[in-house]
């Protein structure tokens, strides 16, 4: 490389470097939102009410919490599923006959079969920042002048 060349070489190698790095920044940020434990993703919870005794499949309903016993909790509040609850409760004088399947409860909704969406029936939950939430590094003042370095001759391979 030339002499004359290098600081502005080494400008524009730094510049670029604190520019992907403050996109690498956003990119993690919202990579960890989604995998974070507690940002809010469909469950589903699966029971087994009355009908299993006639052969009927159990009931799969998703809402969107923190966790499978924060799903536990949403879903008691939802009218949705306090109708079904009561429904199956009604039926018999012996009151409700609902068994919880933790086997097919789970982070997700389901791959195959029915179930009960009920995730538009409850309040929004947030979503994470879509940018970085720090302040910007500092970039440097001074603009890029001069001309940029020639590229290194392509290296040659034997295939």
């Amino acid at each position: 490389m030339i002499e004359e060349h290098f600081a502005d070489y080494d400008e524009a190698r730094t510049s670029a470097a604190i520019e992907a790095s403050d996109h690498l920044d956003g990119v993690v940020e919202r990579l960890t939102a989604l995998v974070d434990p507690s940002f809010p993703r469909a469950f589903t919870l699966t029971f087994a009410g009355r009908e299993r005794h006639d052969g009927q499949a159990p009931i799969s309903f998703v809402v969107t919490a923190t966790g499978l016993d924060d799903a536990a909790r949403v879903l008691a509040t939802l009218p949705d599923f306090h109708a079904w609850y009561q429904a199956d409760a009604a039926s018999s004088e012996d009151g409700a006959d609902i068994v919880y399947v933790p086997e097919q409860s789970h982070a997700g909704i389901p791959s195959s079969g029915e179930f009960v969406d009920l995730r538009g029936a409850q309040n929004p939950a947030p979503l994470p920042p879509a940018g970085p939430t720090h302040p910007s590094r500092a970039r440097p003042a001074a603009p890029i002048t001069g001309t940029p370095p020639a590229p290194a001759p392509a290296a040659r391979t034997s295939h």
